[in-house]
């Protein structure tokens, strides 16, 4: 991203500012590095005597004024679109499931609606963002799927996570920041281009393979082009394939190694690509060429990397990046060898010491640095450097799991936890279910009493209040309500085997029958414990102002 130099660039010799990744921005003179401001710890750096006092002057007028705007923008893009991201192969997980999980971070106040649309058939619709100008048709026979939706968009974009009728799932996405000089020579298209908001809406009602989704978002790429950085993850019964883009119409896609896991944490993470290698891998056709065209990549220092030719590291990411990737690779391969500084080095893709499971998933999108002096909760210290995986604004926590083995209905599962996924439950969300319990498609930024966003929101705020005090006991019990709910889960899935060839509406009545208590039972936990602790909290309130006497 580039803006002009606090007004001066029309009728001074001043060169772009330049904003470097979400750290900060510099200003150059005649193409010297002038000064550098960065957004963490907000002064200015001289590099150079532009000889220019009254354009210091004039300058040094308005730099609050940018700063200020800048800080705000970044500061936006930080929170809209920071998370974390973890896939895992078939043979990497316990159970040979693949494995798409992420945290959506942004606003706390956010409301999410999660939906099920259903199959449209004969449309003629066009899709229009609701953050920018982009559109795209939509199929004319346009699949069933689910999504979690932003409050403000009337359940039509910003989907974020879900599966369709062929067994596509997705989550879109992570954000990363492209390099400045990929950026310079092919800027993201932020008016029209595609964004967060239309992916999963434009993608997932249209595509009946992984490999088709990616096909499908790398053309819209090329010919729409991105309005911004991302990852996004496609899962099926066969495989899981992450893209990243590279710039305004570059990208790659790598399909996960079944041996594998991934973690991503805003950062562009892809760096190997082998054009002959078609099962593995997908791209933009002009990636290589237009990264030598344009100096991003010299053939004589050896194989291509994407990451070195397309992303950036930058200070931020010593702080806000590094130390999840480093903490959850450390949680699965504890023998490794690096500290998080290593971060520009750190595995793309690892095996795990041992098999994954879903609840080392949870445990994983749960993480907050726990027993170690970077835990900003037990710590009390919100001012921790260390960015953690597990944050207060993280609007939904959600896995998709596929079990090939098993039939559609049963076989894809949804764990999805509302808000702050260490105060938060997850709980399953079969593909075969027809509904959600009232309340799920409701909510605003406005806390209410109807909708389960604000349920479970109300009392992780609450608990904020007293970490140390009230958090061991919520999360206590929303790790018994999992483990019991996993018990129940194996029950339920052993009579839906029985039933659903000889059975099938016996059998279907059967899953939602168990969804809809399983989502009851999430909530009455939650009012119960937000009972408790608003109790605690009025005893605690009725001791400190306790004014003995008649």
């Amino acid at each position: 991203m580039t803006t002009d130099c606090c007004g001066l660039g029309g009728k001074h010799p001043w060169k772009d500012c330049v904003i470097l990744g979400i750290s900060g921005f510099e200003c150059k003179f005649f193409g010297e590095i002038l000064f550098r401001f960065d957004f963490e710890r907000p002064k200015l750096t001289y590099e150079q005597d532009a000889g220019s006092k009254h354009l210091l002057m004039e300058f040094f007028m308005k730099i609050s004024l940018l700063a200020s705007a800048m800080t705000l923008a970044l500061l936006n893009v930080g929170s809209a679109m920071a998370c974390t991201t973890i896939l895992v192969g078939n043979q990497a997980s316990d159970d040979g499931s693949f494995i798409i999980a992420r945290n959506e971070d942004y606003s706390a106040t956010n409301a999410k609606h999660m939906v099920i649309h259903p199959a449209e058939h004969n449309q003629h619709s066009v899709f229009k963002s609701h953050s920018n100008d982009f559109t795209w048709p939509l199929p004319k026979e346009s699949m069933r799927y689910t999504a979690i939706h932003d409050f403000d968009t009337q359940n039509k974009s910003m989907g974020e996570a879900g599966f369709n009728s062929a067994g596509v799932g997705m989550s879109s996405t992570e954000t990363i920041y492209n390099g400045q000089t990929a950026l310079s020579a092919d800027p993201y298209v932020e008016k029209t281009g595609i964004t967060e908001d239309a992916i999963q809406t434009v993608i997932l009602p249209a595509v009946k393979s992984a490999r088709e989704g990616v096909a499908l978002l790398g053309k819209i790429i090329e010919q729409k082009g991105a309005g911004e950085g991302f990852g996004v993850a496609f899962i099926d019964k066969k495989e899981v394939w992450y893209l990243e883009t590279g710039s305004g119409h570059q990208w790659l896609a790598i399909r996960l190694p079944t041996d594998k896991y991934f973690v991503s944490a805003n950062q562009g993470r892809l760096r190997l690509y082998d054009p002959h290698d078609k099962e593995n891998y997908m791209a933009s056709p002009m990636l290589v060429t237009f990264a030598e065209k344009h100096g991003l990549y010299n053939p004589k220092d050896g194989v291509f990397d994407f990451h070195k030719a397309y992303s950036q590291d930058v200070n931020n990411d010593v702080t806000y990046n590094y130390p999840r990737v480093w903490a959850l690779q450390h949680m699965f391969n504890p023998q490794l060898n690096t500290s998080v500084k290593d971060g520009q080095t750190f595995p793309v893709l690892l095996t795990p010491a041992r098999k994954i499971s879903i609840a080392d998933v949870k445990k994983a999108l749960r993480n907050h640095y726990q027993g170690t002096i970077h835990d900003p909760y037990v710590n009390n210290n919100p001012r921790e450097p260390w960015r953690p995986v597990s944050v207060f604004r993280t609007q939904e926590s959600h896995i998709l799991q596929i079990r090939p083995q098993l039939p559609q209905a049963i076989g894809e599962v949804e764990y999805v936890a509302y808000g702050m996924s260490d105060l938060g439950v997850y709980v399953p969300y079969y593909q075969g279910i027809s509904h959600y319990l009232p309340g799920y498609d409701k909510g605003s930024d406005q806390a209410d009493g109807e909708s389960v966003n604000w349920k479970f929101r109300t009392l992780q705020t609450l608990v904020m209040q007293d970490y140390n005090t009230y958090a061991p006991d919520v999360q206590r019990a929303y790790l018994a309500f999992e483990q019991q709910t996993s018990l129940h889960q194996r029950i339920m899935e052993n009579e839906y085997l029985k039933l659903y060839k000889s059975q099938p509406q016996e059998a279907q009545q059967l899953l939602q029958n168990f969804e809809n208590k399983t989502m009851q039972d999430a909530l009455s936990l939650t009012e119960r414990l937000t009972k408790q602790v608003v109790t605690k909290m009025t005893h605690v309130t009725d001791m400190k102002y306790h004014f003995e006497g008649a």
